[in-house]
């Protein structure tokens, strides 16, 4: 821990450049990241988490039954609900304590922590909007730390920070408590926004193709971030202290702005962890281990070798590092190793696929394949492709060329019969995203 929190003050004392609205490049010393990391550092973790990805459905046992066994099982297990990101608080909490009730939990044992921005139409008697200053109720907090489990709800992530972060930094009284169910053993859980608040670094905001064309933005002080205006990143919680979380990430092609900010703050963390709907990252923090459970997978980006240069204001990333989890596979985020679940083959030798892949226009706007698609069915599971590449307009004359390799080290594993159910662990690819410059003109004009 010790060598840990030097080697943190030590990057809070060096600055390091993101890109900035029109390729403007910034120096940020990330002092705001001392503060969560004091709370890591009080004491030892020895609690989970369970980062949910998103659209966490109610028939998914292997992530409900997870959540539940780390908070104790269904008859010992106390859940405390903030629903604060939420547009409809009451609801969304009212959602969650019926799904857990669903799984044997005594709805009594599920209580709302009424720490919100917005108000719930649905409640005519209450404006849950007054709940804005709440995160400093001390007995809230009492009641927190009587839990075993902390359950965040999605909705916008910032106001989870604006309600639980006091304006001159400090943790609010809830917050406080959340870490100390955290510390003694307890876990702390969310979904969507409530995956993103996870991590040391949040990201509040943005696309990919906009992160890629205006880059890391630190400071936005309205209601809603706009799309177009790069990848917001500011203060998250800390739970999570191995990297940048993203979610709803391969449903919403997320790759480009996470390894936009994972390239640019690499200097404080270098891997970032998207973690798709329905699946959640689960985290064990006395072990520092990492599991994946649910129907989709976790991807990995590693940028500790990557290479990050300038081009005419644009930047270009080389050798960033990708690997790919599922359901059953483990990670060592110290180790960076991946191991698959036990019932996974190796694929060299059985592929399923051959086909070969066409450059498709658009892959970071929601077209036709997806970026899973890329390292599996037409990378890692292909016995023809050593490499793919995706071109992604950002503007008429500029793009980002995705490319994705194989490398000796390059390792997948299959589980499944069936070549269009497989699930799949990927590790060791290598990704370039590489600034050009397009020109188009009319067929006859070409010679």
């Amino acid at each position: 821990m010790g060598r840990r929190l030097g080697f943190f003050l030590f990057s809070c004392m060096t600055p390091y450049r993101f890109i900035g609205r029109n390729g403007g490049i910034f120096l940020f010393i990330p002092f705001f990241l001392l503060l969560s990391m004091q709370a890591g550092a009080q004491s030892p973790v020895k609690g989970s988490l369970v980062i949910v990805g998103g659209g966490l459905e109610s028939n998914n046992k292997g992530v409900f039954q997870e959540l539940i066994d780390l908070a104790g099982g269904a008859e010992a297990a106390k859940f405390a609900v903030i629903p604060s990101a939420g547009g409809a608080p009451v609801q969304s909490f009212a959602y969650f304590r019926s799904e857990l009730g669903s799984y044997g939990i005594n709805p009594e044992n599920v209580y709302l922590i009424p720490v919100a921005m917005i108000d719930d139409d649905s409640t005519l008697t209450v404006d849950e909007s007054e709940w804005k200053d709440n995160g400093n109720d001390e007995g809230l907090a009492a009641l927190v730390r009587k839990c075993t489990a902390v359950w965040f709800t999605g909705g916008d992530q910032m106001r989870t920070t604006r309600t639980l972060i006091n304006a001159d930094g400090s943790q609010t009284a809830v917050l406080e408590a959340v870490w100390d169910v955290y510390r003694a053993g307890g876990v702390v859980g969310g979904s969507s926004a409530g995956a993103a608040i996870m991590s040391e670094m949040m990201i509040g905001g943005g696309t990919s193709l906009a992160a890629l064309d205006r880059g890391v933005v630190r400071e936005y002080s309205g209601d809603d971030f706009p799309a177009d205006s790069g990848v917001l990143v500011v203060r998250g919680l800390g739970f999570f202290p191995h990297g940048v979380v993203d979610q709803h990430f391969n449903q919403r092609s997320r790759i480009g702005r996470l390894a936009v900010v994972v390239g640019e703050t690499s200097d404080t963390f270098t891997m970032g962890f998207g973690v798709d709907e329905n699946t959640a990252l689960i985290y064990d923090a006395a072990s520092k281990k990492i599991q994946v459970a649910g129907a989709g997978g976790v991807t990995v980006l590693d940028a500790k070798n990557a290479r990050i240069s300038r081009v005419q204001k644009r930047t270009k990333w080389e050798n960033l590092s990708v690997s790919y989890l599922e359901a059953g596979d483990s990670f060592d985020p110290e180790t960076r190793i991946v191991t698959p679940s036990s019932d996974r083959k190796a694929i060299e030798g059985m592929e399923a696929f051959s086909e070969p892949f066409t450059n498709q226009v658009g892959l970071l706007s929601l077209d036709y394949y997806s970026f899973r698609d890329l390292y599996t069915r037409y990378l890692m599971d292909n016995s023809r492709n050593r490499s793919v590449q995706a071109l992604n307009l950002i503007s008429q004359d500029t793009g980002v060329n995705l490319i994705l390799r194989k490398e000796k080290t390059s390792r997948g594993f299959f589980s499944g019969t069936s070549r269009d159910e497989r699930q799949y662990t990927v590790s060791g690819l290598s990704m370039d995203l590489i600034p050009v410059r397009i020109k188009s003109m009319p067929l006859n004009k070409f010679r």
